[in-house]
């Protein structure tokens, strides 16, 4: 039962980062996160944090870590947390 329920909290995370997405860009009309209002800038750090520890956790589970690079989807959802970091914390800090 437990097993499951792990299996399905992923999902939810990106259901609700979905819906997360669509609202911010309706609700918040500034360019910069970090000239947001703090509620906004409070969620994407949040979900930067849950998908960075996922793919890193993902990351440590192979027992062979170059063969990370032969799995697809890692490597897609690498790339992807790649940019949301680079759009969080990075692109902030250089403006």
């Amino acid at each position: 039962m437990r097993v499951q329920a792990l299996k399905i909290v992923p999902t939810k995370v990106i259901a609700i980062n979905a819906f997360w997405i669509g609202y911010s860009s309706d609700a918040n009309d500034q360019e910069d996160i970090s000239q947001a209002w703090i509620g906004f800038q409070l969620g994407e750090n949040l979900f930067c944090i849950y998908f960075t520890a996922e793919v890193v956790i993902r990351f440590l589970s192979f027992e062979e870590k170059r063969s990370c690079l032969r799995d697809g989807w890692f490597r897609f959802d690498s790339f992807l947390v790649f940019l949301m970091i680079l759009e969080t914390w990075v692109l902030p800090l250089m403006a």
